[in-house]
């Protein structure tokens, strides 16, 4: 035999041997379970539910307006319509936190400060809120001020709207001596 027809013939027989390997696999047994994935995979396709990803920050106990302040973050200041907490956090971190936890109808994003406008809590969607994440120095605050209109009165005209405002319907006031 020559050397060109002994390569011929160990290609054909690799090529057999392909096919036999192959011939189980096709064949539809329902019987044959799907192998389990390597331990090591399945770590790496979600982290424990105790941990948070690299760079994430973790949700801590307080709230502002249905948001959870993150655990890093101390509260300053409460009051009933803004609450006022800072924390030794970069910025962006703050504002990557806030972002996923909230929908937001217009977001602003400059070098020192990062604006979410008509926002609402995924988790508590009722409320209107502004927030504000600041960079100052080596701190960063956050600001959530609480923007829900209360609900209209009911069976009230228009008419009466406007003189419990204190203007006629054509936007005069009423009794100027009462703005003195």
């Amino acid at each position: 035999m020559t050397r060109a027809s002994l390569s011929r013939a160990a290609g054909a027989l690799a090529a057999l041997v392909a096919c036999a390997s192959a011939a189980p696999a096709c064949r539809s047994d329902a019987s044959a379970p799907a192998p389990a994935p390597q331990a090591s995979e399945a770590a790496a396709q979600k982290p424990p539910v105790d941990q948070a990803l690299p760079g994430e920050l973790a949700e801590g106990a307080e709230q502002a307006f249905g948001l959870p302040i993150p655990r890093r973050m101390k509260v300053r200041a409460r009051f009933a319509d803004a609450v006022f907490a800072v924390g030794e956090i970069p910025a962006e971190r703050v504002a990557n936190y806030v972002r996923t936890r909230v929908l937001a109808g217009n977001v602003e994003t400059g070098p020192a400060k990062t604006i979410f406008s008509r926002a609402t809590v995924k988790s508590a969607p009722q409320r209107m809120i502004r927030i504000e994440v600041v960079s100052r120095a080596h701190i960063s605050e956050l600001v959530v001020r609480d923007e829900t209109r209360a609900p209209a009165e009911q069976g009230v005209s228009v008419e009466e709207r406007w003189r419990r405002s204190g203007l006629t319907p054509d936007g005069k006031v009423i009794d100027p001596t009462r703005l003195e």
